[in-house]
């Protein structure tokens, strides 16, 4: 796709992305497979048929530590791009090199690469401004992602699903997650 081709490597990393008190990943994983919801569809506030149950594993959602045993750490490679980052999850399993995109639920989902149009993040720091791998300064950050200039990712619920997505949130309703590098890619000479 475009956006690998359009990607500065000497600013991209590895990096997991984790909270203090929730697990942060796809669904299957937060709450095993299938993850399923049960979803009434409105179009300009007018309920529009019967509820539709489907399939949420691969949405990205956060569950408390206490309702959960141990869950992998949401392992992502953030590339830089003139957009901000595109992630893509690093973790090993069904998921692998899956591109985080946000989709009609106003959630993120892990999709195929070559199907889709990735989301591009802005990386802010705890004073609300715009960070790359230049100047992250520790290996533990404390991140929020922004996109489309104005909204977040934060936790999100949606009418007849028992998860809290990932998904586009305004400002008040942010995550202020936890960037942990694992890798970070060196210059080329």
């Amino acid at each position: 796709m475009g956006y690998i081709m359009n990607g500065n490597i000497e600013k991209s990393f590895i990096a997991i992305l984790r909270m203090f008190d929730h697990k942060v990943n796809v669904l299957e994983l937060l709450h095993g497979k299938p993850a399923m919801a049960t979803i009434r569809l409105f179009s300009g506030g007018f309920y529009t048929g019967k509820p539709q149950t489907q399939d949420h594993s691969h949405l990205l959602g956060i569950r408390p530590n206490e309702q959960i045993s141990e869950v992998k750490s949401l392992k992502l490679h953030f590339l830089h791009t003139a957009d901000g980052y595109i992630l893509t999850i690093k973790n090993k399993g069904n998921y692998y090199n899956r591109v985080i995109s946000e989709n009609w639920l106003n959630t993120f989902d892990a999709m195929n690469s070559d199907t889709g149009e990735a989301t591009a993040f802005t990386l802010l720091n705890h004073q609300d401004a715009a960070v790359t791998l230049d100047n992250l300064p520790a290996t533990h950050s404390p991140i929020s992602l922004k996109f489309e200039d104005k909204h977040y990712m934060g936790g999100l619920k949606v009418k007849g699903s028992p998860y809290v997505y990932l998904g586009k949130t305004e400002e008040r309703s942010k995550i202020t997650f936890i960037l942990t590098i694992l890798e970070r890619k060196a210059p080329r000479t």
